[in-house]
């Protein structure tokens, strides 16, 4: 009897350690996903274009890192956001977020840059 518990506690001690191995394997192929997408996700021009305008506004000091570092994903522009182009209203184009240093009051504004001439077109002041 106490040599079948003790098996059973072995199973259960060996199916947490490969529980666990999986856990950590699984999440580093993920880690190693996110950075592979920012540096190869086909944004490098629109992420260069957006930290410029940044640049230019005077508005990157609030900004953590540099233009590798920031998030871009596809919306549809509309009312929210302050267009330098109305054209693009209504249209998809890529809003590109950096991220802030701590304790920042005021943050990096959101860029909308065009998605065919990868032109800034709107932006979202930060709060």
């Amino acid at each position: 009897m106490k040599e079948k518990q003790k098996g059973n506690a072995n199973m259960k001690l060996k199916l947490l350690f490969l529980t666990i191995l999986l856990c950590l394997i699984a999440g580093c192929s993920n880690a190693e996903k996110a950075v592979k997408n920012t540096s190869e996700d086909g944004y490098e021009s629109i992420r260069k274009a957006a930290w410029e305008f940044i640049q230019e506004k005077g508005w990157s000091e609030p900004a953590e890192g540099n233009w590798q570092s920031a998030k871009v994903e596809k919306i549809i522009a509309d009312e929210n956001y302050e267009m330098l182009d109305t054209d693009n209203e209504g249209k998809e184009v890529a809003a590109v977020s950096f991220q802030d240093k701590e304790n920042v009051v005021v943050g990096t504004p959101l860029i909308l840059v065009d998605l065919n001439t990868n032109e800034v077109v709107g932006y979202m002041p930060s709060e």
